[in-house]
């Protein structure tokens, strides 16, 4: 079977949160989206079509998901160039956006002067664009998406919610969210989150506790930096968790499983045998 590119591994070498101190471009503290019109883009590359959208769960143009990035980042940006949209989607730039095409002028030039040129940067960038990826970690536009599910918490005006991440590494996310709003929040208050033992089939799973982390702090990305309602935990289908809260009862909860239809059952009759069996007192 065909390896499923992942949207994880980024062009650049970079992550969603990263700051090129690369440029010599000033980073201005002033308003980011005053700027004077955008420079001349670079050659228009004659783009092809992207190949037919694959088969398999959850592919999406790699396109799409950096244009998504960047309208996220940089509000109203104007990108001028596929080489522009490849790096914008993979590091973040501070200063006003006359500085942002600057460094990316500056960018292309130190870039097509080595051996690859103009032209095999320009497809480069137009292929890896146009191709189809696994991706994952995106947060949820609504909370009535498939396999997006939310939980008020004991004693708190926020709720646990959990999304689907690629079905094919088994990633499922959480993160918090307001419960009155429905928006996420990045660490709304002290917490530790865990990942344990099944407790109804401890013997069959890791026989350990490990503390998780948010993706952004595995990073090494500041909690004062994480833009404002990304953070969230990377987990897998069927982990179990406690969260645990100062002056607060611990709370334990099971991430999903996602099973696709009659995979298993495909070709072999299935024996159906209770989950569980409750014992006499």
């Amino acid at each position: 079977m065909k390896a499923k590119k992942s949207s994880r591994q980024k062009p650049s070498g970079g992550h969603p949160y990263a700051i090129s101190s690369s440029s010599s471009v000033n980073r201005s503290t002033r308003d980011p989206t005053h700027c004077t019109p955008p420079p001349t883009p670079a050659p228009p590359v004659t783009a092809p079509a992207p190949e037919p959208k694959p088969s398999w769960r959850g592919a999406v143009l790699y396109r799409d998901v950096c244009l998504e990035q960047i309208h996220k980042l940089y509000p109203k940006f104007q990108p001028r160039s596929d080489f522009d949209i490849v790096e914008l989607a993979s590091t973040r730039q501070k200063g006003t956006y006359a500085e942002i095409y600057a460094w990316l002028d500056e960018r292309y030039a130190v870039l097509t002067s080595n051996a690859f040129g103009r032209e095999n940067t320009d497809k480069g960038c137009t292929k890896l664009l146009n191709s189809w990826v696994d991706s994952s970690g995106n947060k949820p536009k609504t909370n009535n998406e498939f396999g997006v599910f939310t939980h008020p918490l004991p004693d708190s005006k926020y709720s646990i919610r959990l999304f689907p991440g690629s079905i094919h590494a088994a990633e499922y996310f959480l993160d918090f969210v307001d419960t009155e709003t429905g928006q996420p929040v990045n660490s709304p208050f002290e917490h530790e989150l865990w990942g344990i033992p099944d407790p109804v089939t401890p013997h069959l799973s890791v026989p350990c506790s490990g503390k998780l982390r948010s993706v952004e702090r595995a990073f090494g990305i500041k909690q004062e930096d994480i833009y404002p309602g990304e953070e969230k935990y990377l987990l897998r289908d069927g982990l179990t968790c406690l969260l645990t809260r100062p002056g607060k009862k611990p709370v334990r909860f099971t991430i999903p499983v996602r099973r696709e239809k009659n995979v298993v059952e495909e070709g072999v009759d299935v024996l159906h045998f209770p989950r569980t069996i409750e014992l006499d007192p």
